[in-house]
């Protein structure tokens, strides 16, 4: 249980630091206050979930939600509100498109949000760059694991051997990502798609269904966090813009570029880990709102008694403001198109094999 201490310890000293870095900021103009808490009083503010119950996106959000409204001005309740389909971007098409820039509809996407976009994928009806990002929650640290099970151990053992890997289906980072390995690293994994959650395909991995997976720490190391300590999986490689604390000697994939080409490349992957747990709000929304909405997420984000029941969740929370957010978001959007050409020619190079395979 070592493993677990260290991640609450973790979560312990981010909520602390969110106290000290915020503090200045935790006071909103008196004049512009009441007129924001007339708008959110005695209102309810749809939370729109990407994905169905269950997985790092139900274990995260419902909670936050009931801890978020106390924050607001005028304390709205916040209603979860489960919308999955295309790969999450209907409950993103939804708050760009269809909710009211009133303040009163949010969106936790999911972290493929804006790397989608960039990639040009014809269900996205929404512009990033135009969405109000009122700040994340948490990182989102993908993982490669196997079952200890199997004999290996780094990336490079697996060209030369299949490995069984569950995935959501062919629009999904679970496929999207053994996929471009097959083509950048040779690897053979062999992707099973069909699994409904997250949970469901690590859970595959356990029952030997599979022989690995690709998905979060945050949904290991919640979920299952004797899996580790108990060494009943591996993990092989992390994915995103810097090593995650808990996982300081797990290789990062942007690590093992061997040309500044091929770093972009793996930095634009790695983008949607650095995404984690976003709230969004639709574009239009009057400035005073969105700023209200942005203390209020950093509020919640330092709230001892919010912090006090993650940690008991065992969820790590680690808080990034909305302009650092939206720094993100600019940077994938601004992405070279030799770049996004060459991600694009290799994802379907490598989805091409898979279906050859």
């Amino acid at each position: 249980m070592s493993e677990r201490r260290n991640v609450n310890a973790m979560m312990v000293r981010a909520g602390a630091a969110a106290l000290t870095v915020w503090a200045m900021a935790a006071l909103v103009a008196p004049a512009a206050a009441q007129p924001v808490a007339d708008t959110f009083r005695g209102k309810t503010v749809r939370m729109l979930l990407p994905t169905a119950p269950g997985g790092g996106r139900s274990l995260y959000a419902l909670p936050f939600a009931g801890y978020f409204g106390k924050h607001i001005p005028g304390n709205p309740t916040v209603l979860p509100v489960f919308m999955p389909g295309a790969g999450g971007l209907i409950a993103v098409n939804n708050a760009h498109g269809v909710a009211a820039p009133d303040g009163l509809t949010i969106v936790s996407p999911l972290t493929s949000v804006v790397t989608a976009q960039a990639l040009g994928d014809e269900a996205v009806k929404y512009d990033a760059g135009k969405l109000n990002w009122i700040g994340r929650i948490t990182d989102a640290t993908r993982i490669f694991f196997v079952s200890s099970r199997i004999p290996e151990r780094v990336l490079a053992d697996f060209r030369s051997h299949e490995v069984v890997i569950g995935s959501s289906g062919r629009g999904s980072e679970t496929y999207l990502n053994p996929a471009f390995m097959n083509k950048i690293f040779g690897t053979k994994f062999k992707i099973v798609t069909g699994y409904q959650s997250a949970g469901a395909m690590n859970m595959a991995v356990e029952r030997g269904e599979t022989e690995g997976a690709f998905s979060t720490w945050n949904d290991v190391g919640s979920y299952h966090p004797d899996w580790l300590p108990d060494g009943k999986i591996r993990i092989v490689l992390q994915i995103g813009l810097a090593k995650h604390p808990a996982l300081p000697d797990v290789p990062l994939l942007i690590d093992l570029a061997k040309s500044p080409a091929e770093r972009s490349i793996f930095r634009f992957v790695s983008s949607d880990s650095a995404m984690g747990l976003p709230i969004v709000a639709p574009p239009g929304i009057p400035p005073e709102r969105v700023a209200a909405l942005r203390q209020a997420l950093r509020e919640t984000s330092a709230d001892p008694d919010f912090l006090a029941d993650a940690q008991m969740r065992g969820l790590p929370i680690r808080p990034v403001a909305g302009g650092d957010v939206q720094k993100i978001v600019d940077s994938v959007i601004a992405t070279p198109k030799d770049v996004i050409a060459t991600i694009k020619q290799s994802i379907e190079d490598a989805k091409s094999d898979a279906k050859a395979r």
